[in-house]
């Protein structure tokens, strides 16, 4: 059985929402709970995305300009940027200048999420751009490449979310993350890089989307010296391993 699943950019399934916005989800069933969708849509538009009682939701927005109308708020699309609404309390608007493209991420809330979620999460809807996002050290990797928080965890659930970018050699040195299970897409500009979990080797381009589970060792590294790297990360707690100070 293969640890890496994944989906090339050519092989994802669009299908009409609306008027001008298409959605396909990505790698179905990879996780319980977990539903992975790329969404696209056209310059012009205006879209009231599905909003969900009881699934927690990040939009990561890499493509694209507009605004995100939530209630009383505006918020200005100029630039990357993560959107995180309030369940189904309050509904949104999004309207594009330009053609946008962006990951939909969703996890199901359990008994027990929910009873996290009231001891601890940030106040939504929740508005992050690109400029505000927090650098961060890995060991292994370069000091070239640089690391970005996007979506801490248990801001939003057992969700979290972040960006690595840049020139340099990775050092192949394998990680695992014992509570993690892990999606990875690489984003507009990247050169295509290789990523390998335990024996398996996938070569990732831009648009595609791979996962692997927990517990499994692996490493994103570059094809050549001066590749540039450019991708984003999402990872989600298994039940029962979350580590937060405020789950008990």
């Amino acid at each position: 059985m293969n640890v890496i699943s994944y989906v090339k950019r050519e092989d994802i399934l669009f299908h009409r929402v609306s008027e001008g916005y298409y959605r396909g989800e990505m790698l179905p069933g990879a996780m319980e709970g977990i539903i992975t969708n790329k969404c696209r849509i056209e310059a012009g538009a205006q879209v009231w995305p599905a909003c969900y009682a009881d699934r927690v939701t990040a939009l990561f927005i890499f493509k694209g300009t507009g605004r995100i109308k939530s209630g009383s708020q505006v918020y200005e699309i100029t630039e990357r940027c993560l959107f995180c609404p309030d369940f189904d309390h309050e509904k949104y608007l999004i309207e594009t200048d330009t053609e946008m493209e962006y990951l939909e991420l969703s996890q199901r809330m359990s008994e027990e999420d929910w009873k996290h979620h009231e001891m601890y999460h940030i106040v939504l809807p929740w508005f992050h751009t690109h400029s505000n996002w927090h650098l961060y050290i890995e060991g292994f990797r370069a000091s070239e490449l640089k690391s970005y928080a996007v979506l801490h965890q248990y801001y939003v659930s057992r969700m979290s979310l972040g960006e690595v970018t840049g020139p340099g050699e990775a050092r192949l040195e394998p990680h695992t993350h014992p509570e993690l299970y892990q999606w990875f897409y690489g984003l507009p500009g990247t050169d295509p890089f290789l990523f390998k979990a335990q024996d398996e080797e996938v070569e990732v381009r831009e648009g595609d989307w791979i996962c692997i589970p927990n517990e499994v060792a692996h490493i994103v590294s570059p094809m050549k010296s001066g590749d540039y790297i450019d991708y984003v990360w999402f990872e989600v707690v298994v039940p029962g391993k979350e580590m937060c100070p405020y789950f008990y």
